[in-house]
């Protein structure tokens, strides 16, 4: 499946308000019950991902900024061999004093659309997009805001659409 990035974003961008009738729609009208959307969603979610190459695209690692644990903080930067301080000044930043350190994008351990740190990236990263997650209806605002950044989220969310019936008039 071949997908253009800033035609992705425009399309989602003109579909925001149909998205946010159709999240409407899971919570208020649709007849299914939670564990059946989160089945259609996987299902979904196997056949595009099929179809589409990450590593051809990688626009996660450069729009998005994950958050981590200190142990995750520590597993890297002992895969650097850095020290925890030098790892958060080279490459984290705090966005508010409590908050864990989201990273600077784009990330800098992108090489060449890889991930220079795959093994131990962070669990933010290895779970993006979070579409096998339980429980779809409640996260959509995210997956909406995902669609404008993963052709896998946007792709999924329009099967979605189709397979429930939604109704795209206003």
């Amino acid at each position: 499946m071949a997908f253009d990035l800033v035609q992705i974003r425009e399309r989602a961008e003109e579909k925001e308000d149909e998205n946010y009738r159709f999240r409407q729609f899971l919570k208020s009208r649709c007849n299914l019950e939670p564990d059946e959307i989160d089945r259609r969603v996987f299902a979904s979610t196997r056949r595009v991902w099929a179809g589409i190459d990450c590593t051809k695209c990688a626009n996660c690692c450069r729009e998005v900024q994950p958050t981590f644990s200190e142990k995750e903080v520590e597993r890297l930067a002992h895969r650097l061999e850095m020290t925890r301080e030098q790892f958060i000044e080279s490459y984290l930043e705090r966005s508010e004093p409590d908050c864990d350190n989201p990273w600077i994008p784009p990330c800098p351990f992108l090489k060449d659309n890889l991930c220079s740190v795959y093994g131990d990236r962070p669990a933010d990263c290895s779970g993006y997009p979070y579409l096998y997650q339980p429980e779809f209806v409640c996260r959509t605002l995210g997956m909406i805001e995902r669609t404008l950044t993963c052709p896998i989220v946007y792709e999924v969310m329009e099967e979605l659409k189709k397979s429930l019936g939604f109704s795209r008039r206003r």
